[in-house]
């Protein structure tokens, strides 16, 4: 194993500490743990076309030419005499003011207009003006308006497909960004309406007017990490949060979760057999007792002696039955500081072609040296292959091992599973639920030493 200093050392042990406290699967009542996992809702980003009124106070030459316009000085020479300023330079105002339709020019005669007398009332100008307006995100399940979408775990590819939830509204149904108007406007008013401040005065006002279409519109994907149970007493399927921050979130989209996954439209991996060929190799080791009460009430301890560390350490790397939701966090912790790594697989085609497995290899690996064991395969160069999309193989070899899948890290521990059959959703479907045990393969070998 790769040696660390001191600090190094204790920083990594209370960093599986605190990992491990926040990814272990809470209880929920009624039910039985079976996976965990993440799915993906879509979120349409729009660039929107937008019809917009700006309110823009009148500058102080504007001013004066209206006024003098107003009381019946109309040639244009008179009037550039009478403010002190060259032809040139009253020429550009006034084309200005003909374009924004608040006055009228020809043949050096000057005219006010309806819209011109108004600016000239208020001291301000009135215009509609087509815009673009941009990064406005909508939910595809319920067409929300995020307002705020930084408190969201926001991704834009890379994503597998089984993980990404169907939408349900359709990024181009005008009607839909139409009918969240007051949402928009809001955010409009917030963002893009920013009131210029000139020597103190207010210049300019924006105001919303109308949603006319999209400009572009773009998919990304907002990160729901979620825990999948079924129920003790029948094939009902619950979701629960991974993390607390994600309750909320998880509790909007919930029901429409839970029918994705009953609808085998999102999570099907999960309800496809792997093949299972019991007995299989590995001892059911016990439970620590009271692990979570000890080492939450360790983690909540904001300064922590050395020694209290390495205890709990000691007990989280022991040889056991893993809880749900820590054999991620251990395969993880340990390859972040192995040499070599050896996979044995029963039938490796199973592990192979399971694009969450192959997708998340590398962090089961780290920058270890991978080598595999297999008991069977139909088609061994193809399954490697697959498997190289994940991490490289340094070597394989065909192995009666009697593993279902097994890990072991520097010839210092191993973390196997033993597998069963779960019914879920309905009497003819089956996930397949792995309980892992992890063994110190020498109880008085440090990990760091």
């Amino acid at each position: 194993m790769k040696l660390y200093n001191a600090m190094e050392e204790s920083y990594l042990k209370e960093n599986l500490i605190h990992k491990w406290v926040t990814n272990i699967v809470r209880q929920n009542d009624g039910y039985e743990f079976l996976l965990d996992d993440e799915v993906y809702l879509p979120v349409y980003k729009y660039a929107l076309k937008i019809t917009k009124r700006k309110t823009v106070k009148l500058n102080l030459v504007e001013e004066k030419v209206l006024q003098i316009v107003s009381i019946g000085v109309h040639q244009v020479d008179e009037i550039a005499k009478i403010l002190g300023i060259t032809r040139p330079l009253l020429d550009v105002t006034l084309a200005d003011l003909h374009v924004k339709d608040l006055i009228s020019v020809s043949s050096d005669v000057c005219s006010l207009l309806k819209k011109g007398e108004q600016a000239l009332s208020n001291l301000e100008r009135v215009e509609k003006q087509q815009d673009i307006m941009k990064d406005i995100y909508m939910d595809s399940f319920k067409g929300k308006i995020l307002d705020d979408i930084t408190r969201y775990q926001v991704v834009e590819k890379g994503i597998i497909d089984d993980n990404k939830l169907e939408p349900l509204v359709q990024a181009e149904d005008m009607k839909v960004i139409v009918s969240r108007f007051e949402d928009i406007q809001e955010i409009f008013q917030d963002e893009y309406s920013a009131i210029r401040i000139a020597d103190g005065i207010r210049t300019e006002t924006q105001e919303l007017l109308t949603i006319d279409g999209i400009e572009s519109v773009y998919v990304v994907f907002i990160k729901i990490p979620l825990q999948v149970f079924v129920s003790t007493n029948g094939w009902d399927i619950d979701i629960v949060a991974a993390k607390k921050k994600y309750n909320e979130l998880l509790l909007e989209y919930k029901d429409e979760i839970i029918r994705q996954i009953n609808d085998k439209k999102v999570l099907r991996a999960h309800w496809k057999k792997k093949t299972i060929q019991e007995p299989y190799n590995g001892e059911c080791l016990k439970e620590v007792e009271r692990l979570v009460e000890t080492i939450k009430a360790a983690d909540f301890k904001k300064k922590k002696k050395q020694k209290e560390i390495d205890e709990l350490q000691m007990k989280i790397l022991s040889s056991r039955r893993l809880l749900d939701g820590e054999v991620k966090v251990l395969l993880d912790y340990l390859a972040e500081n192995a040499q070599q790594v050896e996979m044995s697989v029963d039938n490796i085609d199973d592990w192979a072609y399971d694009k969450n497995f192959v997708g998340k290899l590398s962090h089961y690996v780290g920058k270890a040296t991978l080598k595999i064991k297999y008991q069977s395969s139909n088609n061994i160069g193809k399954a490697i292959e697959r498997i190289k999309q994940g991490h490289d193989v340094a070597e394989y070899k065909k192995h009666e091992h009697g593993y279902f899948i097994c890990w072991k890290f520097d010839d210092i521990y191993e973390i196997y599973g033993l597998p069963s059959e779960q019914i879920a959703i309905d009497r003819d479907t089956t996930c397949i639920v792995v309980d892992y045990y992890l063994r110190n393969l020498n109880e008085n070998v440090k990990l760091f030493l």
